[in-house]
């Protein structure tokens, strides 16, 4: 089996890759790189037509949308246990990364891209207040549930490494997030991981070849 990545640094696609590691899978990476529009070409809208990352090749057959991929990894590498063994729980684990998803990730668009949704001169400012404000409702929910706990459930697991991703694009976008303290400790354990810190090395390596190459 031959598994492809295709992953843009500090987007969503950081999940995935942080999965397939934690799987143990062999995986390749092709670096899409935004600033350039390579996600609007016909070769990369011919593999998928949303122009967005991630998408995960499986023997040559494109698979997109995070959390299908993440549940796919899960399913495909069971002996990683990134989703809950008890059916319920696992049940609960996939509305997370349904949550994380639907629920968090589009506040946290308008941070950077508020133009997407208003048009109206100088309403950058009060887009950016608005989602920001959204993003501080969803991060009480998440600190509630993460409050004296490690983990979302009694391990690692899927719904950690994609809230993980949301909480640091919060952080990226300044968010004020010294109400979450749950929070911040998670993502401090996340990003302690073997998984995270291979991403972190990998993101860095790619954007340092972004700046040579401008």
């Amino acid at each position: 089996m031959t598994l492809t990545l295709y992953y843009a640094p500090i987007s969503c696609s950081l999940v995935p890759y942080i999965a397939l590691s934690e799987a143990g899978a062999a995986f390749e990476i092709q670096v899409v790189d935004f600033r350039h529009g390579a996600h609007m070409s016909p070769d990369y809208l011919r593999l998928n037509p949303k122009h967005k990352v991630p998408v995960l090749v499986v023997d040559g057959k494109p698979l997109t949308e995070n959390v299908a991929i993440q549940l796919w990894i899960a399913r495909q590498f069971p002996q990683a246990q990134l989703l809950p063994e008890d059916p319920w729980d696992s049940f609960r684990a996939i509305s997370l990364l349904a949550w994380c998803a639907s629920g968090i990730h589009p506040h946290l668009t308008p941070n950077v891209l508020p133009q997407r949704y208003c048009d109206l001169p100088g309403s950058e400012a009060s887009v950016r207040r608005c989602a920001q404000s959204m993003l501080r409702e969803n991060f009480q929910v998440a600190e509630d549930i993460l409050r004296g706990r490690e983990w979302f459930f009694d391990h690692f697991t899927l719904p950690d490494a994609y809230f993980f991703w949301c909480f640091r694009r919060g952080r990226q976008f300044n968010v004020d997030l010294a109400a979450f303290p749950s929070c911040q400790a998670h993502f401090d354990r996340v990003s302690a991981r073997a998984s995270t810190q291979r991403l972190f090395a990998f993101e860095s390596e790619t954007l340092r070849k972004f700046e040579k190459t401008p």
